[in-house]
């Protein structure tokens, strides 16, 4: 009976120390999971003040070209210049809308 004891003591053990080891283990990849969201959240937070930062640039590019080119007609036609430019600006508008329909299916 006491040989019983002991075989149960060993199985009780030894699956005490798988259970150690399953846990140290789960414990180790939940640590690289969490450092590789982080790496993928600051990744991705970067992209968004990147993109914000060259929509903005765009569009003053974009703001000051429509006046240099305007100053540029103001004597011969200001007016076919404005509409020109509210043309190419509802271009980019159509452009845009389309890309991102494009993109979002």
């Amino acid at each position: 009976m006491s040989a019983l004891g002991n075989g149960i003591a060993g199985v009780v053990a030894a699956m005490g120390q798988l259970g150690a080891a399953v846990a140290a283990n789960l414990e180790q990849r939940l640590e690289q999971l969490r450092s590789a969201v982080r790496l993928e959240v600051r990744r991705a937070a970067s992209t968004l003040a990147l993109s914000i930062a060259a929509v903005a640039l765009g569009f003053a590019a974009l703001a000051f070209g429509a006046v240099a080119i305007l100053i540029a007609a103001w004597n011969s036609n200001p007016v076919l210049a404005a509409a020109l430019i509210a043309l190419g600006f509802g271009l980019l508008a159509i452009i845009a809308v389309l890309l991102m329909r494009s993109g979002s299916r």
